[in-house]
């Protein structure tokens, strides 16, 4: 309608003004060197120094006072046993004798991701997720809320180039915020990858690999949208699957171009429910991911644009309408976000970075 159109022309400009600064501007973050060359001990020495009180106030808000949530967790990491790879134990051990946080605590939120599927206790309709063992229940009220993820891959018709935004969904934001930074990996003098960080946790959030045929890979929540899927998680957990994050991290150091890095993506074994969020030279793709196999496949091509949040909406997951951080609750964010970018569209806007950023502010 025209009155609909006008509303959506009215977002998008909206978005546009907002862009340009205050509250919800860009905001940098410090930046450190990660030497792949460095025994994995040392890797994150700096940087568990920089942000040591950070991490510590995260663990005493979150973690110290609730002796539930820690003996669940800790006897989680103790059925899991050490993580399966040792460079990742390594770089553990690494933060713990810098930070002298408990060495079951930094290994188990490692897991923070893969947790935080159980955030939403239903499935697509009414049905209510199954409990988990009593051992690890108190695991269902994990302390590291969203949702809020915003992944975007779209063809800036100004010039052909595909733009990718994403922002993030870790939840208390004061005590996240301060332990983000951007981590350079280097091996033999030079950069390997960027990616996005937290302080205390070695996997990858997102992450670009530079290169002819180089890439970005954004991980976004995705809740089980099956009955069982809380359990399948934990199971996997338990078994020691490799986290996902550790995944694609050691795919983003070891894989240098796009289609080697999305069959990775696409055939590993991951921990829990997720989207894996793809860009690259003049291409992109959405991949939502079971544990053991792929569930859905997004492609940029035939629209301008590909988007997710943390919900199946081509398969109508009513759960998506229950999330107020589109402003209220009946406007998912995802919906919100194509308000904009449709009417950017209709009006001959091209998909810029800054109208990206504008949108997932």
């Amino acid at each position: 309608s025209a009155g609909g159109a006008a509303a959506d022309a009215s977002a998008a400009d909206a978005a546009l003004t907002r862009s340009t600064g205050g509250a919800v501007a860009w905001r940098p973050v410090p930046s450190f060197a990660i030497n792949l060359d460095l025994a994995p001990e040392q890797r994150y020495v700096g940087v568990a120094t920089r942000f040591n009180s950070s991490i510590w106030r995260f663990y005493d808000k979150l973690f110290a006072h609730d002796a539930a949530l820690t003996n669940a967790l800790y006897a989680m990491v103790d059925k899991r046993g050490p993580e399966p790879d040792s460079v990742m134990r390594g770089e553990i051990e690494g933060i713990v004798a810098t930070t002298r946080l408990p060495a079951k605590f930094v290994q188990g939120v490692q897991a923070l991701y893969e947790l935080q599927t159980l955030m939403v206790p239903v499935v697509n309709g009414s049905s209510r997720q199954d409990p988990l063992p009593r051992r690890y229940r108190a695991l269902e009220s994990w302390p590291l809320r969203g949702p809020g993820c915003t992944g975007i891959v779209a063809t800036n018709t100004a010039d052909g180039t595909v733009v990718h935004a994403r922002n993030m969904d870790l939840a208390p934001v004061k005590l996240f915020a301060p332990l983000v930074y951007e981590g350079v990996f280097t091996r033999n003098g030079s950069v390997v990858f960027r990616a996005e960080m937290v302080a205390g946790y070695v996997s990858l959030l997102t992450g670009y690999r530079p290169g002819a045929s180089g890439y970005v890979v954004e991980r976004n929540t995705r809740y089980p949208a099956h009955k069982g899927g809380n359990r399948e998680m934990l199971d996997n957990l338990l078994e020691g699957v490799p986290l996902s994050g550790w995944t694609l991290r050691r795919m983003i150091e070891s894989i240098s171009t796009y289609d080697e890095a999305q069959a990775k993506v696409q055939s590993a074994h991951f921990v829990a429910t997720e989207y894996v969020v793809m860009s690259g030279v003049r291409r992109g793709h959405i991949i939502a991911r079971d544990p053991a196999s792929v569930a859905h496949l997004s492609t940029l091509g035939p629209s301008a644009y590909v988007i997710v949040t943390n919900f199946d909406y081509w398969w109508h997951d009513v759960r998506e309408y229950l999330d107020p951080t589109g402003g209220h609750l009946g406007l998912p964010r995802r919906v919100a976000a194509q308000r904009i970018l449709n009417a950017s569209l209709n009006t001959g806007l091209a998909l810029t970075p800054g109208l990206l950023n504008a949108t997932i502010s």
